[in-house]
């Protein structure tokens, strides 16, 4: 380690930052000790007092490594070094975590485990998919599990786990894509009211307990509204798709028109669709030649996207108006 390293090292990172002769030094989300040596990716509570460091592979064992770490006292929890192939982790403020095993096999294939801070398995589910995203409630009682595409029952899940109890709070697809982070609103006895999903760009949403998705509406408009180009595009299709009305076309051409503004022009692909998007506003609202001139456009940015039929019925209905 160069001078510049073991500077920063010594000054460390987080809560205790500035203290000196620390074992445990949190950098950059990167965990290193001393005793006994090690250096990985680090995985901390809310609080700051635990942090679990994850080495994928360790050369001495074969397979991952992990090490918990009571931050605030500088010692060491326990270590582990049984799982194949850990890929991620989240950590509660009891200093129970969960992490993802992906295992070694070529298979798709996932274990979510979750462990106390003594190095106790307290559950596992194992999943015939790539877990994506995980999170776990500040208690260490719940966890929240998002698989990734696969050709079986398990792909593209969203679940809800009682660590405590060992089993699933509930299963469903998820309605917001991939979450940034995931809250938990827990009652004073410890029972789960709701799950929150947060997405950076667009805010939080949440789940009853049940697995309900509380706030469709607030979502979309966020979307529309706020979200990226992409996120734009594709909610106001989903409102024409769904409810192709008047006042939801003006809506949709609007979020289309500010796609455009912001990016999707510059795409041929997310640029056809908003101009697709725009042409189908139009005609709902009764303006062909706007609604023509729109699926043109769509056309020239990319041949492929679906608005021949469009085009051509749009056609039949300006020959129409002119001759009569």
């Amino acid at each position: 380690m160069g001078l510049i390293s073991k500077l920063r090292a010594a000054l460390g990172g987080g809560k205790f930052a500035g203290e000196k002769n620390r074992n445990a030094v949190l950098q950059d989300r990167w965990l290193q000790l001393t005793h006994p040596l090690f250096a990985g990716r680090a995985y901390c509570s809310p609080d700051q007092r635990w942090v679990m460091g994850c080495k994928v592979f360790d050369n001495d064992s074969g397979n991952g490594r992990l090490i918990l770490v009571n931050y605030e006292s500088d010692t060491v929890a326990h270590e582990l070094n049984s799982f194949a192939h850990p890929m991620g982790a989240a950590v509660s403020n009891t200093g129970t975590y969960i992490l993802v095993d992906a295992g070694c096999g070529s298979e798709l294939e996932g274990a979510l485990v979750a462990i106390d801070s003594q190095g106790n398995e307290l559950y596992r589910k194992c999943y015939h998919a790539n877990i994506f995203n995980i999170g776990i409630s500040d208690c260490g009682r719940y966890a929240a599990v998002q698989t990734a595409n696969a050709l079986n029952a398990d792909a593209d899940l969203f679940e809800i786990l009682d660590i405590k109890l060992g089993r699933l709070v509930f299963s469903r697809l998820p309605a917001t894509g991939w979450p940034d982070q995931y809250t938990f609103d827990v009652d004073a006895a410890g029972e789960l009211e709701a799950v929150g999903v947060v997405h950076k760009s667009l805010g939080q949403f949440f789940y009853s307990s049940q697995g309900e998705f509380r706030d469709q509406q607030l979502f979309q408009d966020a979307r529309l509204g706020i979200g990226h180009y992409v996120a734009k595009i594709s909610a106001a299709r989903e409102l024409l798709q769904t409810t192709p009305t008047a006042d939801n076309a003006i809506i949709a051409l609007f979020a289309a028109d500010e796609a455009l503004q912001e990016g999707a022009e510059d795409r041929a692909d997310w640029g056809a669709l908003a101009h697709r998007i725009r042409g189908e506003s139009y005609e709902l609202l009764g303006q062909l030649p706007e609604a023509m001139a729109a699926f043109e456009q769509a056309l020239r940015l990319n041949p492929k996207v679906d608005t021949q039929n469009s085009v051509s019925s749009l056609r039949k209905k300006l020959d129409t108006n002119k001759l009569a």
